[in-house]
């Protein structure tokens, strides 16, 4: 391996490693070998691996520069994040590897004042406690953290990565990946800061993942390329939460398909298994997911999702998408041939669906029970599903733990709401 301490690196954490990093890598690539990063806090901007292995040893921590001239524009535009800036990034490669003990730190809070929290419109003013749940003004930020792009046979585990400023790990149009054993902690207050983003890729395996987000867990969808399906996809045995969704499969006109997802936790996370898409043309289908323990409650601030533990949202969405960006997909539904099965949720608010009426074939909830829990945040935000981006509300009615709406094609089998506070709930199909 290529160390970097023969190429001037220091492991103080204050001396600017990033010369240091880009000579290792030359080197790395012209011997064929892996960076090797030893004990110590290196400081550094942008990482540009160009196809280089990345192994950080016990006690090695790369750390994220706290200023903006050291994270330089690079050659890719992302559809929705603009211009990409980033900590570490390969665009193209094969049989890369991140792996290792180490830690990544992305020194996210440095682009944030937590002192002035976003707060959103609200029924009623917010305690202290609510306010801190609420997300953080900045000024600038690194737009990914983490970022892959068309990248063969691709492998990060066991490293943990901590505090992202934006997306965490965003894999885009590659094939061949595999995540496992990553522990990713994020602040709660970071708006957008994805743990686990899969764009428009095939063949990947998601696995032994502990994942701590303000924003999504982990993301399925089609956002850098909307043409391009997301498919064949394993999610398993992982520990999520999340502020806004844990586990989202779906996004304005993406196309997913293929996907297994099985003995998952979910805890204390504003929604929990989502699937989502613009009616005008999106589509989730031939999915998979069992073994489900789902714990949600309702955040204060403006995140997505109002506790809903399981919730399908089929719906025109308010995008703002270029006109030639639309793939103009024409399919009768955007939901298709989906189970949802044994799943045991513990929640501020109904699981659910929200269509148009038709847009839904042969989708099953089987096994699955409800049990509601009291929420300190129900007054803020009331009986509602959140299906943003829509501009739409959806009230849920009182003492409903169950709540389809214009769903046709949905089914349900074995599905139970507990009672709560000796209340009966409901299951409500509209």
């Amino acid at each position: 391996m290529i160390n970097i301490l023969d190429y001037g690196a220091s492991g103080d954490g204050l001396t600017l490693n990033t010369g240091s990093f880009c000579k290792a890598i030359a080197a790395a690539k012209a011997s064929g070998e892996a960076v090797l990063v030893p004990a110590g806090c290196f400081l550094t901007g942008t990482i540009d691996l160009q196809g280089v292995s990345l192994h950080l040893e016990k006690g090695a921590v790369i750390k994220g520069s706290p200023n903006r001239e050291d994270y330089p524009i690079m050659p890719f535009h992302h559809n929705e994040l603009g211009d990409l800036q980033a900590l570490i990034v390969c665009l193209e490669g094969e049989d890369v590897i991140i792996d290792g003990d180490g830690v990544i730190d992305l020194n996210g809070s440095s682009f944030f004042d937590f002192s002035r929290p976003i707060i959103p419109e609200s029924r009623v003013e917010m305690t202290q406690s609510q306010l801190e749940e609420c997300t953080v003004e900045r000024e600038w930020r690194p737009t990914q953290s983490i970022f892959f792009y068309k990248v063969k046979k691709l492998t990060m585990r066991d490293v943990t990565v901590l505090d992202a400023p934006c997306w965490t790990i965003t894999v885009a149009e590659c094939v061949n990946v595999k995540l496992t054993g990553m522990n990713i902690d994020t602040n709660l207050r970071v708006p957008n800061d994805d743990g686990i983003h899969i764009s428009s890729c095939d063949d990947v395996i998601i696995s032994g993942c502990n994942i701590s987000s303000g924003d999504d867990c982990i993301a399925v969808s089609g956002i850098t390329n909307w043409a391009k399906p997301c498919e064949n996809l394993v999610i398993s045995d992982c520990i999520l939460r999340s502020c806004s969704k844990a586990l989202v499969l779906g996004y304005i006109y993406s196309h997913v398909r293929n996907v297994a997802i099985n003995n998952i936790i979910i805890k204390g996370s504003n929604r929990g298994l989502t699937f989502m898409c613009n009616d005008k043309g999106g589509l989730v289908e031939n999915v998979r997911a069992s073994n489900l323990l789902i714990d949600t409650r309702i955040q204060a601030g403006n995140w997505w999702g109002n506790g809903e533990p399981i919730f399908f949202m089929g719906v025109e969405h308010d995008s703002h998408i270029p006109p030639e960006q639309n793939p103009h997909r024409d399919t009768p539904a955007n939901f298709r041939n989906i189970t949802v099965q044994n799943a045991f949720c513990i929640c501020e608010n109904a699981a659910g669906a929200v269509g148009t009426g038709d847009n839904f074939e042969n989708v099953l909830l089987r096994d699955i029970t409800v049990q509601m829990k009291d929420s300190e945040n129900l007054t803020l935000k009331g009986h509602t599903f959140d299906i943003a981006p829509s501009p739409c509300i959806c009230e849920v009615p009182e003492n409903t733990g169950v709540y389809v709406k214009s769903a046709g094609g949905l089914s349900l089998e074995k599905v139970r709401v507990l009672p709560f506070h000796g209340t009966e709930q409901k299951i409500l199909v509209e």
